[in-house]
């Protein structure tokens, strides 16, 4: 056994956003792998549902759900995002108890990550919520998030608790907003969604995860 699979345990897991939001993972170190089966909106813990229209959702073949973490809604793919869970208990060194500065750690994580891939840098600025950052998760800026240049690459949400934090990460093989912007009922964040600079890294998800995974800390 590598000291690797000592550290952190990996979990390539499939099924549909709802099922892996209703898992409660151990407070462990790990890194889970969501692939989900059918494309799904997934709202932030405290945003209103009449954010996402339900019957046009439904219409493009959207899930909707909802998450335990805060933050907008973030749109995954079964081949065009790539969705990892990073797990923590709460006596990790790794553990931050301020919150502005608890995701520094991951995005760095990713920036090392993904260098073979592209060049991207993590955010140490302030929250910025932006016009539609409490409606769509990529449209708001969070230390820790990854960007290359001013197009998100990496957005990044979290849930703390008593034992832990699960921190939720999504990035994109390829943005198509066309295929769930739809669905938003306020036309003028569809539109201006529709236009979002986001960065996305093509490269195969199994070697995205597998690279993650390599780079977490000891």
């Amino acid at each position: 056994m590598t000291d690797r699979q000592t550290l952190w345990e990996r979990h390539d897991w499939q099924g549909s956003a709802a099922d892996f939001h209703a898992l409660n993972p151990a407070p462990t170190r790990a890194l889970w792998w969501c692939t989900v089966k059918s494309p799904a909106i997934i709202l932030g813990s405290t945003q209103q549902e009449s954010d996402v229209d339900a019957a046009v959702a439904a219409e493009l073949g959207l899930d909707v759900v909802r998450r335990r973490s805060g933050g907008g809604a973030v749109y995954v793919h079964p081949t065009e995002s790539v969705w990892i869970d990073i797990t923590i208990p709460k006596d990790d060194p790794l553990f931050v108890d301020d919150v502005s500065s608890s995701m520094l750690w991951l995005g760095d994580v990713f920036v090392d990550a993904l260098q073979p891939f592209i060049r991207a840098q993590t955010y140490r600025g302030s929250f910025d919520a932006g016009q539609d950052g409490r409606s769509v998760c990529f449209a708001s800026t969070s230390p820790g998030e990854v960007f290359v240049g001013d197009a998100k690459l990496v957005g990044i949400s979290q849930r703390r608790g008593r034992e832990g934090a699960r921190l939720q990460c999504v990035l994109y093989r390829s943005w198509q907003p066309e295929l769930w912007t739809p669905s938003l009922t306020s036309s003028d964040i569809r539109e201006r969604i529709s236009t979002l600079p986001v960065a996305t890294l093509s490269a195969d998800a199994a070697d995205i995860v597998s690279a993650v995974f390599a780079a977490l800390p000891a």
